[in-house]
């Protein structure tokens, strides 16, 4: 099978993740992928590192809207599809996922079309009229044979009630993450003494760029409050984004000191999940989210916010709470930051929980749905595979 994977940027994130391990998984069956995206992001080293991958880089991609130079890569792609012949072109984000089924529109032809929804690319904080153009945007690249796949049940019935797409091009698939980084035992006690945790800290953590989807100031702010109350608690965020100012600011303001830290991006987010106590998320909206996933996997309970995929994957393994309510949050923090015993029993059921959510039931899936994947046109073969998933 020869496959085209298109995505708008390499950031950190979960539907790069995801994109990548797909491609992984292609190319130990031996398939024929490509990647196509723009310059720069995290993880352009492990996609450069991932052999027998043909990566297509084009630097005048890029991830803001940029009219003309969008256009001009749109034809390029189109031409790109007719000449390669590609047997499936899979999109993941909103940019890449319009240019990406409009330039599959234009070329026409067999290639099969699955576009990734990892999130709308309309969301709840945005002006009405941004939120409409975008819905009309997203009903115009949801042609008739290419398949909507979410990555929650939350997200589908999101885009039936914004009227996008057919029924039966809408498929749901969750993220599976690969648990053993979070499941090895990691010598938690040294590795606090290594971060400068004491024995008796708790350690509230936030995985999530510093941008107005993960709601940042939420988290300072609950913090703040939760503090006050909970002496050796420590809130720290793993990230970093537009907002990493605002919520300096708030918790030096609220007198949280060294207790409050924003560590920027980091690789070793399985060591950091080994000595928190609480996985915090505080987004605004989400598909679902991968922090939290990996948070169960390592036997942390959850605060989170009541936002589409979320309530899915948390299920009565911690705390979900509204979106933006500073004070429920906190409330989670205390309840949680004074009872070990809450911890353990909500993280034991995280843990649990977790095991819905692998790598390896993501990638059967993955391949029985490329398998039933029909053509462009919504009809005719579905494509071939040969073998089975390692």
């Amino acid at each position: 099978m020869k496959v085209l994977q298109f995505i708008t940027r390499l950031d950190l994130g979960g539907a790069q993740e995801t994109c990548l391990q797909q491609c992984k998984l292609l190319l130990r069956r031996g398939d024929e992928v490509h990647l196509l995206t723009g310059a720069g992001g995290e993880l352009m080293t492990d996609a450069r590192a991932l052999s027998g991958l043909l990566l297509h880089v084009w630097p005048d991609w890029l991830h803001r809207v940029a009219p003309v130079r969008d256009l001009r890569c749109l034809l390029r792609l189109a031409r790109m599809i007719r000449r390669e012949r590609f047997d499936l072109l899979h999109t993941h984000c909103s940019k890449a996922g319009f240019v990406g089924r409009l330039a599959a529109a234009v070329a026409g032809g067999s290639t099969r079309v699955i576009h990734h929804v990892h999130g709308w690319s309309f969301n709840p904080i945005q002006p009405w009229a941004v939120r409409r153009a975008l819905i009309a945007l997203e009903r115009l690249a949801a042609r008739p044979g290419f398949v909507l796949l979410t990555c929650s049940e939350s997200t589908a019935a999101e885009g039936r009630r914004a009227r996008i797409g057919r029924d039966e091009d809408r498929k749901v698939l969750h993220y599976g993450i690969d648990r053993t980084p979070n499941l090895r035992r990691r010598g938690r006690e040294a590795i606090r003494r290594r971060l400068g945790l004491g024995r008796e800290d708790v350690l509230f953590l936030q995985v999530g760029n510093l941008k107005p989807q993960k709601d940042p100031v939420t988290f300072a702010l609950a913090s703040v409050e939760a503090g006050r109350a909970l002496g050796r608690a420590r809130f720290w965020i793993v990230g970093d984004g537009p907002l990493r100012a605002a919520a300096e600011r708030i918790a030096r303001d609220g007198g949280l000191g060294r207790r409050f830290k924003l560590l920027g991006w980091r690789r070793d987010v399985p060591d950091l999940l080994a000595a928190a106590d609480v996985l915090v998320l505080t987004s605004r909206f989400e598909g679902l989210p991968i922090a939290v996933l990996r948070g169960m996997a390592a036997g942390l309970p959850i605060v989170a916010t009541r936002v589409d995929g979320t309530p899915e994957a948390v299920d009565g393994a911690g705390f979900i709470v509204p979106p933006g309510d500073v004070g429920a949050v906190a409330a989670a923090f205390v309840a949680l930051g004074r009872s070990p015993r809450l911890r353990r029993v909500m993280g034991q059921r995280g843990r649990r929980r977790s095991a819905r959510f692998t790598e390896r039931r993501a990638e059967l899936a993955t391949l029985a749905l490329y398998h039933q994947c029909p053509d462009s046109r919504g009809g005719g073969r579905p494509v071939g595979l040969r073998g089975t998933p390692d």
